[in-house]
């Protein structure tokens, strides 16, 4: 192998590992979801870089992280998901938090949404 790419047919690279067994399913809260109203100060809203953080901190995480955006959800840990809910500046969103580490993700995780900046952090 010379490392160069040849051929018009997937090589190895472009195939993902697969496990046979499903992906286990975080364990719920004792007393259910952790739940939280937050307003979207920003005043470009819920956009690219404000995503990229929350849904690296989300994925830090083992528990289920939903941001619910009127009747719309999206999975918190995955970036398109957050970015596609198309949340604009000083509307309020749902935050729900569901697993064993729910009540430690949760703050966290408000104050990325609540923040009126996002801008400060290098990836």
């Amino acid at each position: 192998m010379n490392g160069r790419a040849g051929g018009n047919g997937p090589g190895p690279r472009d195939t993902l590992p697969r496990s046979s067994a499903p992906a286990p399913e975080p364990a719920p809260c004792a007393n259910g979801p952790v739940r939280r109203v937050i307003r979207i100060v920003n005043p470009y809203g819920l956009h690219q870089r404000v995503a990229d953080k929350f849904s690296r901190t989300a994925r830090a995480f083992s528990c289920t992280v939903t941001v619910w955006n009127g009747t719309a959800k999206a999975n918190g840990k995955d970036i398109m998901d957050l970015i596609m809910l198309i949340v604009l500046p000083d509307s309020e969103v749902v935050l729900e938090v569901d697993g064993p580490d729910a009540p430690k993700a949760v703050d966290p995780l408000a104050a990325i949404l609540a923040s009126p900046g996002g801008e400060d952090y290098t990836i």
